[in-house]
């Protein structure tokens, strides 16, 4: 693979291959745009643009990055070959990268509203990428020509995999139903290469025709796959399974990798491939690849990044140098890269076991660390290799008599015939499915997979009417998430991608748009129902993200009965993160400045007026709550879209008598707690009957943050449904600060839509959303404001009823921590004074009804999060942002 005699120059290095380099370098930055395409697929960052790269994740590792290096490395080594010379095999390359560019710029043309219709990233870039497919597949044949052998011919038939998925890309045919195509192209280049290295123990005439024979099997289930999912990938595991197999068990790399050095280490690389290899043959055999859970994402990154990748950085060190006529090293710094990409996939894989998102986002960021760890240690290498290593080369067996040569050529000829006619019907299969797209399946849409049966025509008459729905998309979830029907008619749902990147929409009975990119609208006939059903988006993990729609049929089957008591939770009313985000956007938020300490009535007296009401809250979109408040009477909540729950922050100094009058609004007992002054319960907490109303009278003698709640029973529950609040007791001694907020985190416990608190669930201590102010998630979409340089003080209080509040600002410290009546560290005096003391803090640690302060200032502008570092907790709403600027 390398141009030795160029290498073996005396004096100094030869002069780079310019040409080379550029398109080396464009594949690099091809691979760079596909791992942040993974990012942002994978939803772990959000650039503010709004470019769907996401979608071009596949085809840029696949084509843009892989397959312009392969064609790059092959036309090096077919021009050195040739006594001609030959130049024309660098246009693989050349149109790889370029596809690659068009991909991007008619994505981002694409992406615009007024962009005309036929600007498809499909045919902008997917035409260069098949005619670059199109020139590897006559280089390998021309290389075939000069030595005709089965490894070359198992290459031309990768080629030509890599061709028709192409082609099948630019048809019109969606990136999941082709993903293990284009994998295969890799995968099968990968094998002949093995059978070529390794040409001392693979050059048994039965063993080469026996690997052709199974790489000619896999390709044959390749349409099986794309047109009966639940038939296709079990044979083409099984097909895969055996090659690997074989190919294991007759690698160098079993005995290799117990050396050091270089060949050990391309051995131990090449046998982790293939245990990846056969784990995501396994997959595929036995595993559910529906979307519900991520064993399908798990076998295509098996062998994405397991095999394919894990197959080039073992042979790195002998691909790059015939490219850029340099010797790459071999450095230890390359087993860091392959460890990062066997923990992420190690991770991944407990991410699919445990069907636990956070652990398939690590897994994912492990992954595009060591491909981005592998490219930087190459070009480490390139440019710091003093030393040319040794050039170990397999050495080909020549026949030793006429008739063994008789017999390789009768194999030859009748190999040749097999994989013709195995190409022949994978294209008509490509050309049918481009003909008749509803033969291809993605997996997500297989039947029944979403743990609803099919609502059929035969348990309700059909009424004969259609009924049509339209459905958008907001960040990670459909919108409206919820259809009605009467049972009997024929549901059609005009399907509009209004994301940021590509979705689907699949129904449990199987029908199904197909990836429909960002602003493209899809139809699809769902048939006659005859009962509620659910539809979902079946790319990787945006299911688990909160993209369900749920279908109601009128006087139909209901949905517990549809549904396996395993899979109720499907169906649940707790909204996503992004329904949460979604409703805090369009609403107003509570207000979190600490509201200014004005004098009422006399000197030393705060008179209030408290209405207990009882009303409806939006949650989320399709989902409402009823909320039980304390409602400030020159303030009321009877209008706009401010959280109901928590009453208003109250104030005063030490010393102060407050004079609370509570009437009682709703329909129940309610009554009244204020931990800020003492009182006796039975006459001052007693229950008001709903029309009556109660003077509540006490002296604050101390300084804090006190909480206030309904104390009738069961307690838990009134606060559960939002009878809380704060009462902010100032002593004087506190320096005035740039911005003053209060911050009171409290908890959401769901029932029915539109009900009150489920109260099992909040004597179990299971919310289901966390909030800062009465509505989960309301200051990320409305910041808390802080200039550069600035000193805050945030007042908190944990209003329960139930769950811990561990305080945090992320990338800050805390320089002065107040609670429950001492400061933990800072204050005017004392040996922890902030003056004297280089002491600080990360946390906040409250409990219930415990409250207290923390002071910071921030000098560097940014959005920074404020959270429960309970972090399960901040993930369900106890999170925010303080915007500095």
């Amino acid at each position: 693979m390398q141009n030795d005699q160029k290498m073996r120059k005396s004096g100094g290095r030869t002069a780079l291959p310019r040409s080379r380099m550029a398109l080396l370098i464009g594949a690099g930055l091809a691979a760079l745009l596909g791992l942040v395409a993974a990012l942002i697929r994978s939803d772990l960052i959000h650039p503010s643009d709004r470019v769907p790269l996401a979608d071009l994740h596949g085809g840029l590792m696949v084509y843009g990055f892989l397959g312009a290096a392969i064609g790059l490395e092959r036309a090096v080594a077919y021009r050195s070959g040739g006594s001609k010379k030959p130049s024309w095999g660098f246009l693989a390359p050349a149109l790889g990268l370029l596809g690659s560019l068009l991909c991007l710029i008619s994505l981002m043309v694409s992406s615009r509203a007024a962009a005309p219709s036929w600007v498809r990233v499909e045919l902008f870039g997917g035409i260069p990428w098949t005619l670059s497919m199109l020139v590897l597949t006559a280089m390998y044949l021309a290389i075939w020509h000069r030595q005709p052998s089965a490894e070359v011919l198992i290459q031309v038939l990768g080629s030509l995999v890599g061709l028709v998925g192409a082609f099948g890309w630019v048809a019109g045919l969606d990136a999941s139903v082709l993903a293990p195509t284009w994998l295969f192209f890799l995968i099968l280049t990968i094998v002949g290469e093995r059978v070529e290295l390794a040409r001392a123990v693979f050059s048994d005439i039965r063993l080469e025709s026996g690997i052709l024979g199974l790489s000619l099997l896999t390709v044959l289930m390749l349409p099986v796959q794309a047109m009966a999912p639940s038939v296709g990938y079990p044979l083409l595991g099984l097909a895969l399974g055996l090659l690997l197999l074989v190919m294991a068990s007759h690698d160098v790399a079993k005995g290799t990798f117990r050396h050091g050095g270089l060949p050990g280490f391309m051995g131990t690389c090449m046998l982790s491939a293939y245990a990846w290899g056969l784990l995501a043959a396994l997959i595929w055999m036995v595993a559910p690849l529906d979307s519900s859970t991520y064993w399908g994402d798990m076998a295509l990154h098996a062998l994405a990044v397991g095999f394919i990748m894990t197959m080039v950085i073992a042979h790195v060190c002998m691909i790059v140098p015939s490219v850029i006529r340099r010797p790459l090293p071999f450095h230890p710094l390359l087993w860091g890269a392959w460890a990062l990409m066997q923990v992420g996939l190690l991770i991944r894989l407990l991410g699919a076991i445990r069907l636990y998102t956070p652990l398939w986002k690590a897994g994912n960021l492990l992954n595009v660390l060591g491909i981005l760890s592998m490219m930087m240690t190459v070009v480490y290498l390139a440019a710091r290799g003093k030393q040319v290593l040794a050039s170990k080369r397999y050495r080909r067996r020549q026949p030793e008599d006429s008739q063994a040569e008789h017999v390789g050529t009768l194999a030859l000829r009748t190999d040749l015939v097999a994989a013709s006619v195995t190409v022949l019907v994978l294209v008509a299969a490509v050309v049918l499915m481009a003909f008749r797209p509803t033969l291809a399946v993605s997996v997500g849409a297989a039947p029944n997979t979403g743990g609803v049966r099919e609502a059929s025509s035969r348990s309700v008459q059909p009424t004969g009417h259609t009924s049509r729905a339209s459905i958008r998309v907001k960040g990670m979830a459909f919108v409206p998430d919820t259809i009605t029907i009467n049972a009997g008619d024929r549901l059609v749902v005009e399907f509009q991608n209004t994301g940021d990147q590509r979705h689907d929409l699949v129904f449990a009975n199987g029908k199904s748009t197909g990836s429909v990119p960002v602003g493209q609208s899809v139809s699809v006939d769902v048939g006659v129902l005859s009962g509620d059903t659910l539809g979902w988006c079946s790319l990787a993990g945006h299911r688990q993200m909160g993209m369900e729609l749920k279908v109601k049929a009128k006087g139909g089957t209901t949905t517990e009965q549809v549904q396996s008591s395993a899979q109720k939770m499907t169906m649940s009313q707790v909204p996503s993160a992004s329904k949460l985000k979604s409703q805090a956007e369009k609403s107003d938020p509570a207000k979190a400045t600490l509201p200014p300490l004005d004098d009422q009535g006399r000197a030393g007296t705060r008179k209030y007026t408290l209405d207990v009401k009882e009303r409806k809250e939006q949650v989320a979109a399709g989902l409402k709550r009823t909320v039980w408040s304390f409602d400030d009477a020159d303030d009321p909540r009877d209008e706009g879209s401010r959280p109901l729950a928590q009453g208003p922050v109250l104030r005063g100094r030490v010393g102060d008598t407050f004079e609370v009058t509570i009437r009682n609004r709703g329909s129940m007992s309610h009554s009244i707690d204020f931990h800020a002054g003492p009182a006796v319960p039975q006459t001052m907490m007693r229950n008001i009957e709903p029309g009556k109303e109660l003077l509540y009278t006490f002296t604050a003698d101390r300084a804090g943050i006190w909480m206030y709640h309904c104390s009738s029973d069961p307690m838990s529950n009134h606060i559960a449904n939002g009878m809380y609040g704060a009462l902010v007791v100032d002593d004087g001694s506190l320096p005035p600060v740039a911005a003053e907020y209060v911050l009171v985190q409290s908890e959401i416990y769901l029932g029915s839509n539109g009900g009150t608190a489920d109260a099992g669930r909040v004597a179990a201590m299971s919310p289901d959303i966390m909030t800062f102010n009465g509505r989960a998630f309301q200051y990320d979409a409305h910041p808390l404001k802080l200039g550069k340089g600035q000193r805050v003080r945030i007042w908190v209080l944990d209003a329960g009823p139930n769950q811990p509040l561990s305080f945090h600002i992320v990338g800050t410290q805390f320089d002065t921590v107040w609670t429950e009546g001492r400061y933990l560290i800072g204050g005017d005096t004392g040996a922890n004074s902030a003056a004297v003391s280089s002491a600080g803090a990360q946390v906040l640690p409250l409990l219930p009804a415990q409250g207290g302060f923390v002071e910071l200032r921030v000098d560097q502008p940014g959005d920074y999060s404020i959270v429960n570092h309970v972090m399960s907790l901040a993930e369900k709403g106890a999170h925010g942002i303080l915007q500095v600027s």
